[in-house]
């Protein structure tokens, strides 16, 4: 059964997010990560970017859990769509003190290629974003995330965006991360 959407565009990257729905993590409901797919059709809107996102749980967490019916989807698109970099996009919460912050696996999601990271990193402190982390507190490092999936599955670069919840609520937060998110599309593409 199918509980996510496909939006095909034209760059050699793909965003994802796999927590827009609530989900089941060991027996327990999490809730939804608010805005986290609408960030995604934005984005799509101005730069034609493969979009994946969930629209139903099936309960399982695709970021938890070792199969899932979305990570596999998101493997299949990547290989046969000839994409060259993955991002996903997850929200963290408002009582967190970090803005923004950007999981890799503590370097084996990118191939230990800082400058990737370097690059992203620079590109929302310039938007304003001022407290950038790097694998604290959320590294993706456990291989049943979806980006350590991908990374090892597929071969490619691979990052878990996540997004404090005070800027995914108020539209032009969310414009402002959409325009952040579109420069970063444009330097890894």
């Amino acid at each position: 059964m199918q509980n996510y959407i496909i939006q095909k565009g034209n760059i050699n990257i793909l965003l994802s997010a796999p927590h827009c729905v609530n989900h089941l993590r060991e027996g327990r409901i999490k809730s939804r990560e608010i805005n986290t797919d609408t960030l995604l059709k934005e984005i799509y809107k101005v730069k034609k970017v493969n979009i994946i996102y969930k629209t139903e749980s099936l309960n399982e967490d695709a970021n938890y859990d070792e199969k899932s019916v979305y990570k596999e989807a998101c493997e299949k698109f990547v290989k046969e769509n000839n994409i060259k970099f993955f991002i996903d996009i997850h929200g963290m919460s408002y009582k967190r003190k970090e803005d923004i912050c950007i999981g890799t696996g503590r370097g084996r999601n990118i191939y230990n290629k800082t400058d990737i990271v370097d690059n992203i990193e620079n590109k929302f402190k310039d938007f304003g974003y001022e407290y950038v982390t790097i694998d604290n507190p959320f590294s993706a490092v456990n291989r049943n995330c979806v980006s350590s999936y991908i990374s090892r599955k597929c071969g490619i670069p691979a990052v878990q965006i996540e997004i404090n919840t005070r800027y995914r609520i108020e539209e032009k937060e969310i414009e402002r991360l959409v325009h952040c998110m579109c420069e970063i599309i444009d330097i890894l593409n």
